[in-house]
C-alpha cells in the first residue's frame, strides 16, 4: 500500500466516520491482563516506509508497556511473498505467531487449518472485547474478518482499513446547480447536468471492489450469506448495470483505459464523478495540484436508501497462527494481547496520523479532533454527511479473484453495448462455476 506523507489510503473516510460519531462517547482505554511468561513473537507483515517504521515504534512501545512481551515485526516484499513463506514455514511448523495480510491471503492459511478463531479470545474475562469496545469499532469491520465459507470463523481483526467512496468536482456541480448525490436517482441526474461540451458526467475505471460497493448501496452483495453461491444476478446488479448503460448511451459516462487515466482525467477536470478507494487520494491529489487546482471533494457512494448506507471495505487484517512445535498457548495469549492492544484508540490514533489510514474506532475522533488538519483534509471533512456507513468485505473464497474478473468483464461488456440481462447471467453463471454450483 503506497504511502504519503501527505494524506492517502482512508485519511477522508476518517473524518467521514469521525464527524458522523461526534456525539459519541469515548472509550476509556482499560488495562489488559498480560501472561505471567516472558514471550517472544514474531509478526509478518508487508507494510513499507512510514507504515514499517511505525510498527516497529508500537512494538517498541508494546514492549515497555508490558516488558514480559517482545514483538519482533518482519517485513515482506509482498503479499505473495509473504503467503509463499508462511506456507513453507507452516510445512516446516515454524510459522509466525501473527500476519497481517490482506483477507484473501489470510483465507489461503484458514482453508488449512492454521489460523486461530478469535471468538475465544474476543470472550476472555481479562483480555476480551467488551460490549462497548465491539460497539466502538466502525459498524460492520468486525464481521469484515470473519469467512462464511469457512463455518463464520472470525479469523481477522482490523487495523490497516480503506473504502470505496465517490470523488466529485465540486465546480462541475455548482456550474450545472447540483448538489453532491446521495441517492442513485440523484447521481444519474448529476452526471447528465454535468455533461456539457468537453466534460462528460462519469469517467468508469471497472473494479470489482467498486461494483461490489454498487451492490451492497442497493442492499445485495456479490455472494450470498453463506458465500457459496453468486447474489450479484438480482435486481440491484441488474439496476447497477442498466445505469451504467443508461449513463453510456446518453453521453454522459465513458470507459477510461485504466484506473490511472480514470483518475488523471478527473484531476483534468474532463469529468465530474471518479468512484475509487481512498488508497487513490494521494495520487488524485498530486495530479489535481499538478492539472491545476478545482475545488473537489469526497463522499460516500450513491445509496438506495440514504438513510442507511452502505460501502465496501479494504485493507489488510491481523491473523493469529496456531501454536506449533514447541510453541505454547501463552505465545497465541500474547499475540492477541498485542492485536487488542494495537487497535485501541491510542494505537488507532497514531497509526492513523502516520498513514493515513481509517481509524477503525470511533472514539479515535477525540485524539484526533485536536490535531491541526490540512485544509484540504478540513474540507473533504466538511463534505460529507452525518450518516454512518456499515462497511462490507469483498469476498476471500478460493479463487475470488476469478469472481473478481467476470464483475469487471462484465461491467466492460455493458458499456461496450453488451445486453445488461444476458451479461448479468452469463457472469453469474460463470461465478457460480467457481464456486463449484455449475459443472
Amino acid at each position: 500500500m503506497a504511502r504519503s506523507s501527505f494524506f492517502s489510503t482512508a485519511s477522508a473516510l476518517t473524518f467521514v466516520f469521525l464527524s458522523a460519531c461526534a456525539s459519541a462517547s469515548p472509550v476509556p482505554t482499560a488495562p489488559l491482563s498480560a501472561p505471567a511468561t516472558t514471550t517472544a513473537i514474531t509478526l509478518w507483515h508487508t507494510e513499507t516506509d512510514v507504515a514499517t517504521a511505525m510498527l516497529a515504534t508500537l512494538a517498541d512501545d508494546f514492549h515497555k508497556t508490558y516488558p514480559n512481551i517482545t514483538v519482533r515485526a518482519q517485513a515482506k516484499p509482498s503479499e505473495g511473498d509473504l503467503l509463499r513463506e508462511a506456507l513453507g514455514a507452516l510445512a516446516l511448523n515454524q510459522t509466525p505467531d501473527l500476519a497481517l495480510a490482506d483477507p484473501r491471503t489470510l483465507a489461503e492459511f484458514a482453508r488449512r487449518g492454521a489460523l486461530v478463531n478469535l471468538d475465544a479470545l474476543a470472550s476472555d474475562a481479562k483480555q476480551g472485547l467488551t460490549d462497548a469496545d465491539r460497539a466502538d469499532f466502525i459498524p460492520g469491520l468486525l464481521d469484515a474478518g470473519r469467512m462464511p465459507d469457512l463455518k463464520n470463523q472470525w479469523l481477522g481483526f482490523p487495523f490497516d482499513t480503506s473504502a470505496v467512496v465517490l470523488y466529485y468536482n465540486a465546480d462541475l456541480l455548482q456550474a450545472a446547480k447540483q448538489i453532491v448525490p446521495r441517492t442513485w436517482d440523484q447521481f444519474g441526474e448529476a452526471a447528465r447536468a454535468t455533461t456539457r461540451n468537453n466534460v462528460r458526467g462519469w469517467v468508469m475505471s471497472p473494479s470489482a471492489p467498486v461494483f461490489a460497493a454498487f451492490l451492497c448501496s442497493r442492499g445485495s452483495s456479490v455472494l450470498n450469506a453463506t458465500q457459496t453461491q453468486a447474489q450479484f444476478g438480482d435486481g440491484a446488479g441488474l439496476a447497477a448495470l442498466q445505469l451504467i448503460v443508461a449513463l453510456n448511451k446518453g453521453g454522459a459516462a465513458y470507459l477510461a483505459d485504466n484506473a490511472n487515466s480514470a483518475r488523471n482525467d478527473f484531476a483534468q477536470a474532463k469529468t465530474a464523478f471518479l468512484f475509487d478507494t481512498t488508497d487513490a487520494l494521494t495520487p488524485i491529489t498530486d495530479a489535481i495540484n499538478r492539472a491545476g487546482n478545482f475545488k473537489w471533494g469526497i463522499a460516500n457512494i450513491p445509496q438506495s436508501d440514504p438513510a442507511q448506507t452502505s460501502t465496501i471495505v479494504l485493507g489488510k487484517q491481523i491473523a493469529i497462527f496456531k501454536p506449533v512445535g514447541t510453541a505454547s498457548d501463552d505465545r497465541t495469549r500474547a499475540a492477541w494481547l498485542f492485536a487488542r492492544w494495537l487497535t485501541l484508540m491510542e494505537q488507532s490514533a497514531r497509526w492513523a496520523q502516520a498513514t493515513f489510514s481509517l481509524p477503525i474506532r470511533l472514539s479515535t475522533q477525540t485524539l484526533l479532533a485536536s490535531s491541526r488538519l490540512p485544509p484540504n483534509l478540513q474540507r473533504l471533512r466538511d463534505g460529507f454527511g452525518d450518516v454512518l456507513p456499515t462497511v462490507k468485505a469483498m469476498p476471500a473464497v478460493k479463487d475470488a479473484g476469478l469472481i473478481d474478473s467476470a464483475l469487471v468483464e462484465m461491467w466492460i461488456n455493458v458499456a461496450n453495448g453488451a445486453d445488461p440481462a444476458t451479461t448479468l447471467k452469463n457472469a453469474t453463471m460463470r461465478a457460480n462455476r467457481v464456486l463449484g454450483q455449475i459443472p
